[in-house]
């Protein structure tokens, strides 16, 4: 953690409440003060978590944003918020954006956490202050900013409160649901952003329902996860896309049981591929290892949920594969419908149309972009920007984003299908046209296709383009895995329109 002086690598509680203390102090010995908001950007460690918790702490508006962020996404979200502190690190702050600004020009003050920034203050000269009395807010005073993937341009900043972040979105983690929720015996294994306002929902969901041992992870190199788990053994392990791709060859081999022990894969952000589902329950010994993969928003929280079984993993090649099923809404917490984009009126089971969700748990807006936040919320209904189908059953299936959705068909069905049938290391972004069939953007290992592993892996889909083969390393991502489809747009098909109307995205 870069907020402890004592470099501490295993903590109980009181260890973390204390540095949550020490950092409150140098918050408030910086000139933080109640309704102030403090950005923090910097490396993906656990103790952004723990800085949130310190600038709450003193009355403070924390403002997360990911430090895998370029200069030129960050200083917008600076503009808009205008921190009264900016925390962050040397290899950051000494990063230019385009015009060669400095992001430490856009907030009051700039806190470095590890020193030798000219005209900033280092936290090393600020720590040892007394803690200041804490300061309570009402449920509905705003406690909190986090942004957007920002897979479509600058990110939104979502506004919680206190009755939004805890009282709905926390108290749907924080229910002891077995098997599908940890218990005490559990060794929990951890890989998120911490910036995002999932991992403030997930620690109040490990300081209620206390598993045993929890591995805070900020690497997903192999080299470094291997002899971690080896030596603690996780039962479960909840990561992104991004995460798993790079410890399948590690699950693979499997060299002394990395995830023998584990019962529960946990999948959020975004879809898995299925051959990376399969190979992660297949490295597991437990009799009955689940792959759990969430649906939900930033704005909404957990919406839905679907289990994958290792026999549904490994059969899936077999059957007739369909659309990705994200599971039946969280009962007595939320509910689904599905509308018809031009009229939202309710369309019958079956029938693809957008989703729109009701949900206590909807954030209060976003910050300084009313206009955007209106254009998505539909009365008590939020609209997701997804276009699904609901089956006789309850369950939903998604089909595409609004913005890429072709009517007939499913791009990110047709994606999994193709990933399913090409060699390991390859992925594949379909890209619709208005005037023509999806172009396929291919990345693979070494940036080549075999064209018949190519004709067998399309065998049976509706008509495609040319592929556009690149690298496996070039295909643009968020900092959560997520394919920047419109980056892919811009560069490879001149930004050409795509055939929805993007209004929801």
């Amino acid at each position: 953690m870069d907020i402890d002086p004592l470099d501490q690598r295993i903590l109980d509680l009181a260890a973390i409440a204390e540095c949550v203390r020490n950092t409150a102090g140098a918050l408030h010995a910086a000139g933080v003060r109640p309704g102030d908001r403090i950005a923090v950007y910097k490396e993906n460690h656990f103790d952004c978590l723990l800085l949130a918790a310190a600038g709450v702490r003193i009355g403070a508006i924390p403002v997360m944003l990911s430090g895998l962020m370029l200069p030129d996404t960050v200083r917008p979200l600076l503009q808009r918020v205008e921190p009264k502190l900016l925390v962050s690190n040397q290899r950051l702050l000494e990063e230019k954006g385009s015009d060669g600004s400095a992001l430490s020009s856009f907030a009051d003050r700039t806190l470095c956490l590890d020193g030798g920034v000219p005209n900033s203050i280092a936290f090393a000269d600020v720590l040892g202050g007394a803690d200041p009395t804490p300061v309570p807010r009402r449920d509905d005073d705003l406690m909190m900013l986090t942004h957007t993937s920002g897979t479509t341009g600058i990110p939104k900043l979502i506004m919680y409160t206190p009755e939004k972040l805890q009282g709905q979105m926390a108290r749907l983690e924080c229910r002891h649901l077995p098997p599908i929720t940890f218990g005490r015996n559990d060794t929990v294994a951890m890989f998120l952003p911490y910036v995002h306002v999932r991992s403030f929902t997930w620690i109040y969901s490990v300081l209620t329902l206390s598993p045993a041992k929890v591995l805070l992870m900020s690497e997903n190199d192999p080299e470094v996860v291997g002899p971690m788990f080896r030596q603690h053994r996780p039962t479960v392990i909840e990561a992104l896309p991004i995460d798993f791709l790079q410890m399948e060859r590690l699950a693979k081999e499997n060299k002394g049981g990395a995830f023998s022990s584990v019962r529960m894969f946990v999948g959020n952000f975004d879809a898995m591929r299925w051959p990376t589902i399969r190979t992660f329950l297949n490295a597991s010994k437990h009799w009955f290892p689940t792959w759990r993969e969430g649906y939900g928003q930033s704005e909404t929280g957990g919406m839905g949920m679907t289990a994958i079984t290792r026999y549904r993993a490994n059969r899936r090649r077999d059957q007739q594969p369909g659309p990705r099923k994200v599971g039946r809404p969280m009962p007595g917490f939320v509910q689904l419908k599905v509308v018809d984009p031009k009229t939202f009126e309710p369309l019958p089971n079956g029938k693809p149309g957008l989703v729109l969700a009701r949900t206590k748990a909807r954030c209060v807006g976003y910050y300084k972009e009313p206009e955007r936040w209106q254009e998505k919320a539909v009365g008590e209904w939020w609209n997701t920007g997804d276009i699904g189908v609901k089956t006789r059953t309850g369950a939903l299936k998604l089909l595409d984003r609004e913005v890429n959705h072709v009517p007939g068909g499913s791009c990110l069905e047709h994606e999994d299908v193709i990933v399913d049938y090409l060699p390991p290391g390859h992925d594949v972004a379909l890209l619709p046209v208005v005037d023509g069939p999806p172009v396929p953007v291919v990345a693979s290992p070494d940036g080549q296709l075999d064209k018949a592993q190519w004709q067998r892996a399309v065998r049976g889909l509706p008509e495609l383009a040319d592929p556009i083969v690149i690298d496996f390393k070039d295909m643009p991502r968020t900092g959560t895995g997520k394919i920047l489809r419109e980056a892919l747009r811009r560069r490879y098909l001149n930004g050409a329109d795509h055939p929805g109307t993007g209004r929801w995205t």
